[in-house]
């Protein structure tokens, strides 16, 4: 629409031109000002409302005025034969865009915001602690063999019984060879003393027996599912052993066989994944790297040996921080109580699936088990009241359940022992025994 042709633009003046002139265009006003414009009832077109003053929006768009003095909606631009703004074009497709389109936008920036949330979380390396707080740690109960006296030493007939028999020429008569003596230093080297060697190592494809350590590996097959439990007896606490990848806590990661064999691990099964979360209790080895609690259960092991479980909110960090601990993991849940078979659990996670997990008898005897699945036709895995049934069976006093899935993974000798589902994948700690 041409100026000249809107009555409100003809024969105006104000602008130097002649009122008479409507082949002259009056200069339009800045966008988006309002004017008000006196005129004389003469000077108004007939159609025009009878006001002496009325309000008027001139910009380059070439609006027309609203008889409230306001500027037009849309639909009353529309009306006048103008075509659509920008901005309401937009919005006009978007609602009429097909249901389709809408829904796969939708599903492309979830995927986008999981990508996004899987690289800072997952992904992208955060700075980790090579050493936390060393806590304290009581005084040691560990049992030593008594070595001989520098007398005894000097001569060795100060230590023959005087009660013993004499030959003729006043010596004492040669007696039986004495059996080999028993080994009984080490916190559980007495209570153990039939497990361990008197110094030769012996090992077999499932089987580890040194003077300190004895592993022994079972492979189960049952009803559609294989696991592998590897009954433990040690001499001391300190061949029970944790450690992180690259050892340092964080959102480090690699795969259980390769952090076993950075550390001369016989026997490692996976942790509790404790790099890829920002709570939860972390000791390891004595030491403190997080103590934030969350809605987890957790599973402590002391200094002598005992382990115990805790269920969300039972755990005094205060007594934990005066009196110490050796481990503490954070994942579960605790699958027995009080050493009985539980039904219910603290988890939703309670569908078949591969399982590591990790049980106690009593001080320097525990196991570790990983059930492989996921796997039709070799093995579907476990549900947790399965895990707590098998626990029960074994005879443990204390089970915990530990990061399972693609983690569960046993490696034993410096090879992968297990066979775990999608071949396994990097985390960030692991369980392990090494001398």
């Amino acid at each position: 629409m041409r100026y000249d042709d809107d009555p409100y633009m003809k024969d105006r003046p104000g602008d130097g031109s002649s009122g008479n002139q409507s082949d002259r265009l009056r200069r339009p006003q800045p966008r988006g000002i309002y004017t008000s414009t006196r005129t004389s009832p003469g000077d108004r077109p007939a159609s025009e409302p009878s006001s002496h003053t009325r309000s008027r929006y001139t910009d380059d768009s070439n609006r027309r005025p609203t008889s409230t003095g306001r500027p037009p909606t849309y639909r009353q631009y529309a009306s006048q034969g103008h075509s659509a703004a920008p901005s309401h074009r937009a919005a006009v497709q978007k609602k009429n865009a097909p249901i389709w389109q809408l829904v796969v936008m939708d599903i492309s920036l979830i995927c986008v915001g999981l990508l996004v949330f899987a690289y800072f979380h997952h992904v992208r390396p955060v700075k980790g602690m090579q050493s936390g707080t060393v806590l304290p740690t009581p005084p040691s109960t560990v049992t030593t063999t008594a070595a001989p006296s520098a007398e005894e030493s000097l001569n060795p007939q100060a230590s023959l019984d005087p009660t013993a028999t004499l030959s003729p020429d006043g010596t004492p008569a040669p007696e039986e060879t004495p059996a080999p003596q028993i080994d009984t230093s080490g916190m559980w080297g007495a209570k153990f003393a039939d497990k361990f060697t008197t110094g030769d190592v012996i090992k077999t494809e499932n089987s580890y027996q040194s003077t300190n350590v004895n592993i022994q590996i079972d492979q189960v097959q049952r009803d559609g599912i294989t696991y592998y439990v590897a009954d433990i007896y040690l001499r001391d606490i300190q061949y029970f052993k944790t450690a992180f990848a690259e050892d340092t806590f964080g959102r480090n990661r690699d795969e259980t066989v390769n952090i076993a064999n950075n550390h001369n691990a016989i026997l490692a099964i996976s942790g509790d994944y404790c790099g890829m979360r920002n709570e939860g209790i972390v000791i390891r080895n004595g030491e403190l790297f997080r103590e934030s609690q969350d809605s987890m259960d957790v599973l402590v092991m002391y200094h002598d040996g005992t382990m115990q479980t805790y269920s969300p909110g039972q755990l005094d960090m205060d007594t934990i921080k005066s009196t110490g601990a050796y481990q503490a993991w954070d994942f579960g849940p605790m699958l027995l109580n009080n050493g009985q078979v539980m039904t219910e659990f603290n988890s939703n996670l309670n569908p078949k699936n591969p399982r590591s997990a990790i049980g106690y008898y009593e001080p320097g005897h525990y196991c570790l088990v990983v059930v492989d699945g996921r796997q039709e036709g070799y093995s579907v895995g476990m549900t947790l009241q399965e895990m707590s049934q098998m626990f029960y069976d074994l005879g443990c006093t204390v089970a915990y359940n530990l990061d399972g899935g693609q983690s569960a993974v046993m490696a034993y000798d410096g090879q992968v022992h297990s066979q775990p589902y999608g071949g396994g994948r990097s985390i960030s700690d692991i369980i392990y025994i090494a001398e």
